[in-house]
């Protein structure tokens, strides 16, 4: 994926820099350090933002944008990047309505196992040969 620099990723997620430093620091937001010149620079994939913020923002001057992906600059057209976000953004609500499927199967699987419980209780309760007879002195033992 595309790693961005911390004030890149500020402003594709539309908040300031000290925001994205403390969620950094809390370990809500994730880098990755990458050594340049010499130096640690703290770098942040765009799939990291987009799960910690959702979409993203995506400003530009002209036709395309820069994109690095994997210390390689890459000019994308802005309506390919546009189309691209819509496509996650079909993706991401058909996800959530399979696992709103995924957890109604689950329910309906519970309710099932339930009933199959309370069949097997009242076959069991109905037929008396199968219930071991007590003893008379044990009525005077449990009370």
């Amino acid at each position: 994926m595309a790693r961005v620099s911390i004030s890149e990723a500020a402003r594709l997620a539309s908040v300031s820099r000290p925001t994205i430093y403390k969620l950094l620091k809390s370990g809500e937001l994730s880098y990755t350090s990458v050594v340049k010149h010499g130096k640690p620079v703290k770098t942040i994939d765009t799939a990291e933002l987009m799960r910690v913020f959702g979409a993203l923002d995506i400003v530009s001057g002209g036709k395309s944008d820069t994109v690095k992906f994997d210390d390689v600059s890459t000019v994308v057209n802005s309506d390919l990047l546009q189309s691209l976000q819509h496509q996650i953004t079909l993706l991401t609500t058909e996800n959530a309505g399979l696992k709103d499927a995924v957890n109604a199967r689950d329910e309906h699987i519970s309710s099932l196992r339930q009933a199959m419980q309370l069949l097997e209780y009242k076959q069991s309760a109905s037929d008396p040969g199968n219930v071991p007879a007590k003893s008379w002195w044990k009525f005077w033992k449990s009370h």
